[in-house]
């Protein structure tokens, strides 16, 4: 199943600073924390941000591992690495946070509560978030829903995880405003996102809001971004996938899955081992295997051959790049992450 973007009639709306937002934004005592996952609206943010003369040295970067620093199973193996080269090339701080064992451990969770929060700072310094000791079962893959108390790959590995570093780490007494990137275009569900909002970490001796920049952004203007920055994308954009989420995403098209085996086939492999172990399959009964067969792999021959080892491996690539080309995913209509 493919879709065609947009899903709907959208509005045009013009891109303005809500007034809310830009009186904290202007001010020297605010933070900016930006949800920053490597995918093609985390930096467009950074370089909107910077459009908007945003001082470097109150923009944050902040990174989740999905993976949690276990088996390399759900993640692109680059994203940390791009993330990185990425922060370095800009001069920004960038904070990673993880779940311990991430969605892989979650899946298997038994009789037992979530596992504990880490975070590293851009220090280098790690600390440990406790969570609460519990008794549920989980035993599962997420379901391929939009509730997120049964797709809860999101809220366990990335919501939650970001609230509670916010909440622990970030300065009690000062103000903040954290960046997330959905937009309008890319769902009828994320079309009746507001702009802003407090976010759940506002106290009364903190200003807290949640700022969507990119909201009202066409994605042709978040490649005009790229291009202006001369930035090189992530290696996922160039091998065609349309979404930066995770390598394997439940929202998946078939042929997604089939590029997936072309360039990680061990993955497929080891969703195999975990539908047998668990007695579950992804799809409602239909197995991995079979939804690999359903489709056919996109990867344009030449960017297999240029980008298939850094994508399944380290960015070693410049970030700033002297001509810049539209990736093979601008613009992709296939299925590749949640929307």
């Amino acid at each position: 199943m493919t879709y065609q973007l947009p899903l709907f009639e959208i509005e045009e709306r013009p891109v303005v600073v809500p007034t809310e937002v830009e009186e904290l934004l202007y001010d020297s005592d605010t933070e900016v924390l930006v949800a920053f996952s490597g995918g093609k609206d985390s930096v467009a943010m950074v370089l909107y941000l910077l459009d908007l003369g945003i001082p470097k040295e109150r923009i944050i970067l902040h990174h989740h591992e999905v993976d949690g620093r276990g088996e390399d199973l759900f993640d692109w193996p680059c994203t940390p690495s791009y993330c990185e080269a990425f922060a370095e090339a800009f001069n920004l701080p960038l904070v990673f946070s993880w779940r311990e064992g991430g969605i892989l451990r979650e899946m298997y969770r038994q009789n037992e509560g979530l596992q504990d929060v880490r975070y590293r700072t851009a220090d280098g310094d790690e600390a440990l978030l406790k969570s609460q000791p519990g008794s549920s079962t989980r035993m599962k893959f997420p379901a391929v829903a939009a509730d997120l108390r049964t797709r809860w790959c999101s809220s366990v590995v990335k919501i939650d995880v970001l609230s509670r570093v916010i909440a622990s780490s970030y300065p009690k007494g000062g103000q903040l405003i954290i960046c997330t990137g959905e937009r309008r275009e890319e769902s009828a569900g994320r079309a009746t996102y507001k702009t802003h909002e407090k976010y759940r970490a506002s106290t009364k001796k903190r200003t807290a809001i949640q700022w969507r920049p990119v909201i009202d952004f066409r994605e042709k203007k978040v490649w005009a971004l790229y291009e202006k920055y001369k930035v090189q994308p992530h290696p996922c954009y160039m091998l065609g996938w349309s979404r930066c989420s995770c390598q394997i995403c439940i929202f998946s098209s078939p042929n997604t899955w089939a590029a997936i085996d072309e360039i990680a086939p061990w993955k497929i492999d080891r969703l195999e081992e975990i539908e047998n172990d668990l007695d579950h399959t992804l799809y409602n009964k239909l197995r991995i295997r079979q939804k690999v067969r359903k489709g056919r792999s996109f990867i344009p021959r030449e960017m297999l051959e240029r980008w298939k080892g850094e994508a399944m491996g380290e960015f070693i690539s410049p970030i700033f790049v002297d001509k810049w080309n539209q990736p093979a995913g601008a613009f992709a209509s296939e299925e590749s992450g949640a929307v």
